[in-house]
């Protein structure tokens, strides 16, 4: 009898051991998919702010000149963009253009800072364009680790998000080079990766190469909620415009963004936008840097 019970005390004290063992989580890189925890929204509330460097002559017309035709129309754009999605946002919206020069990467600035205008949305752009990546260039700041290190080399993608400032906007660079960027986008770990951060973001914007000649629009469109066309007015070809809309399943383009488009942009200036008058709180914003965003404002 006494055998039994110390049999019994044995295995009794063995399972109170394992109770108090901590849970571990994989090391990084160990695991072939992104899983996604309350830590990393807290790692996103100190993420790193950077800076924003871009002069009056600037493409992100939203903070330079809040009050242009170009920054109206990107309001515009916000507004079709949740009625087309009924009141709400895609968690992930690819903005492509059939040609290259179309001005896909400026719309993707412009509509991310647009979304994130007041604080009212969390939006993370990732630069996913892997073959000419110009969004850093486009933000005055100097190369940086992203995306092409969490794919090919397994870095941790919560320690390489930046806001950037005064934009509101997270980026999720582009990263070192690669080749066959459109392979890495078909793995399981950017399948992980983006089911990971849905969970952080109200929207991720990806800014993704041309359609055409590459390959890669095919392989992200799979991961995509909604699809923005960029065509530039008077230079993209119809043709092209019509081959890169069948590239994607019905109803998964949500609108085309016609670029350049200098006649409408005169009309609406000639009616409403005054450069002689100043108005309270339209100024140029100022590029700070800001203490993190906090989840409780």
């Amino acid at each position: 009898m006494s055998r039994l019970y110390d049999a019994l005390r044995k295995v009794e004290e063995e399972n109170r051991e394992q109770v108090r063992e901590p849970v571990r989580e994989p090391a990084p890189g160990t695991s072939k998919t992104l899983v996604a925890q309350p830590r990393h929204v807290d790692q996103l509330l100190s993420a790193p702010v950077l800076a924003a460097r871009f002069g009056s002559a600037s493409r992100i017309v939203v903070s330079s000149d809040p009050r242009s035709p170009g920054s109206e129309r990107f309001r515009l754009i916000r507004m079709a963009i949740r009625n087309a999605c009924a009141g709400k946002l895609p968690k992930v919206m690819l903005i492509t253009s059939p040609l290259p020069k179309d001005g896909k990467s400026t719309v993707a600035l412009n509509l991310a800072s647009s979304l994130a205008e007041a604080g009212k949305y969390k939006v993370l752009l990732i630069e996913g364009d892997l073959h000419r990546p110009s969004l850093l260039e486009n933000l005055g700041l100097g190369a940086m680790p992203g995306i092409a290190e969490v794919l090919q080399e397994s870095a941790d993608p919560f320690s390489l998000i930046h806001k950037i400032d005064p934009l509101d906007f997270y980026l999720l660079p582009a990263g070192h080079a690669v080749e066959h960027p459109a392979e890495m986008f078909q793995g399981e770990r950017f399948h992980g990766l983006l089911q990971s951060l849905r969970s952080c973001f109200d929207c991720i914007v990806i800014d993704c190469p041309p359609a055409f000649p590459l390959a890669d629009v095919v392989a992200l469109k799979a991961h995509a909620d909604g699809v923005l066309l960029v065509a530039r007015a008077g230079a993209t070809p119809r043709e092209a415009v019509a081959e890169a809309i069948g590239l994607f399943k019905p109803g998964q383009i949500l609108g085309m963004v016609l670029n350049a488009e200098e006649e409408v942009n005169q009309i609406y200036a000639n009616y409403y936008y005054r450069k002689d008058r100043a108005v309270p709180g339209t100024q140029r914003a100022t590029a700070r840097a800001e203490r993190p965003w906090n989840a409780n404002e």
